[in-house]
């Protein structure tokens, strides 16, 4: 069996056959290739984009309610007093706050019994805040052990806790309200317990370590009679003056001074991240096609759909919008379109733009036809999981799994090719083979004739 080592026509018939073949798969391979590459450098310039628009969306979405624009900062005159956190709806203004007495929760521990004392059988009823808890009581659970794990593990407890206390060779069981204020003081029925003769009664001696009290705060002046008084059960206030929330801390001799007032610093750092945020956007877009004599052509240079995304937005931030019956523009707030297309905060302005129009700053960003409602309109249109330049991604996507299927079937084709090739050069090899086999023969008998001849002759 002749192999393709050209030892019969003396030709490097490997070498040969791997020419044929890279011969006859350039062409495919360079056109797959080429579209490889492209698909490639364009996919990877879209997914730039696609982040960008990622974050500049996120910034959109936050300034979109608001709450990061119209911001209330409230200072407390005494903090340990009184801590106070205002929503973006309160009003602005100034209290004055006196605290006479906190909100405490209840608190009472049984008299002195032994770990080993039982305390009857039947219903032990517990109720706090208007609703009961129900313990059955056996001779499994009667002791204060047994009393206190009933009470902390009942799944409808209502909010009520409970503890041992060692005192020296004895116990006591220590209940506590969860919650404070009168509302929530706790009371003990033992009429539903049998109580037997070597029984104990679990509320003989129980005192009151802390009563529930509501928490007594005064608006004004309290040497004014006509101050305002007010009791509540909780040491957190969240309706006592609208969109703000009073944290008690202590009681208080003189009154505490509370103003709330609007916070353009909010607001402002509001708007540089949104300029950030949509600079770097416009950088990506301008870097992903932009053109040089050096550096040559972008992916998406010249791409339309691009051109026109980047038209949409530099239309929004350029453009005035309804806020009452006037209208506010970006440039009114000191914040110009440069010739790049980024945006540029002119300090000096920016500051006094905000203070001005503070008050339309919401409508302006966040009303139905402002700012943010336009801008997310673009970017749901591009930057949604089903948008435009998602679309395009998956597109492209699919199509290198197509080059790649392609290029898998070509290296099949080429496989076919080169056993083809195989084919013709080992039978060439054979025939070689044969063919000097035959001239072997022919010489040798040439000669053997010869040498007869001339042995004839010279006898």
């Amino acid at each position: 069996m002749f192999t393709l080592n050209g030892i019969n026509s003396g030709l490097d018939t490997q070498t040969l056959i791997d020419t044929l073949v890279q011969v006859q798969r350039l062409p495919k391979e360079t056109q797959l290739q080429r579209q490889k590459n492209v698909d490639t450098f364009e996919l990877s310039a879209l997914g730039q984009l696609q982040g960008a628009l990622n974050a500049f969306d996120t910034v959109v979405s936050d300034l979109s309610d608001g709450s990061s624009l119209v911001k209330r900062r409230a200072t407390v005159s005494d903090t340990d007093v009184l801590g106070v956190t205002p929503s973006a709806s309160s009003a602005t203004g100034s209290y004055t706050f006196t605290v006479s007495a906190l909100a405490t929760n209840h608190q009472m521990a049984t008299a002195d019994f032994n770990s080993t004392d039982t305390f009857g059988t039947g219903t032990l009823k517990l109720s706090v805040g208007g609703e009961d808890l129900d313990l059955t009581l056996d001779s499994s659970n009667n002791t204060l052990e047994g009393i206190r794990d009933a009470i902390n593990n009942a799944d409808n407890n209502p909010g009520i806790s409970a503890a041992l206390i060692n005192s020296g060779s004895q116990q006591r069981l220590l209940i506590t309200g969860d919650n404070t204020g009168v509302a929530n003081t706790v009371t003990i029925d033992i009429t539903g317990l049998t109580i037997g003769g070597g029984d104990q009664t679990i509320t003989t001696g129980l005192s009151d370590l802390q009563t529930a009290a509501d928490a007594e705060v005064t608006i004004g002046d309290p040497a004014n009679p006509n101050s305002i008084q007010v009791t509540h059960g909780d040491n957190t206030i969240e309706d006592l003056i609208d969109g703000v929330t009073l944290e008690l801390k202590s009681v208080s001799a003189t009154p505490v001074s509370v103003t709330v007032f609007e916070d353009e610093s909010a607001a402002s750092n509001a708007i540089r991240r949104f300029v950030a945020a949509y600079n770097d956007l416009v950088t990506t877009r301008n870097s992903v096609t932009s053109y040089s004599q050096d550096a040559g052509a972008a992916a998406l240079h010249g791409d339309s759909q691009t051109r026109i995304l980047s038209g949409i937005l530099r239309s929004a931030v350029g453009d005035s919008y309804t806020v009452g019956s006037d209208t506010l523009s970006l440039a009114q707030l000191g914040i110009i379109t440069t010739q790049t297309g980024t945006l540029e905060i002119d300090e000096s302005k920016f500051s006094a733009g905000v203070s001005t129009h503070f008050s339309q700053l919401e409508s302006f960003f966040t009303g139905d036809n402002g700012l943010m409602s336009t801008l997310s309109e673009t970017l749901d249109n591009y930057d949604s999981s089903s948008g435009l330049i998602k679309q395009r991604m998956d597109r492209l996507e699919d199509d290198l799994r197509d080059i790649d299927a392609e290029t898998l079937e070509l290296d099949a084709q080429m496989e076919k090719v080169r056993s083809y090739w195989v084919d013709q050069f080992l039978a060439m090899e054979e025939a070689m083979g044969q063919f000097n086999s035959s001239a072997s023969y022919l010489t040798q008998a040439l000669s053997s004739l010869n040498n007869t001849n001339n042995n004839n002759s010279n006898n």
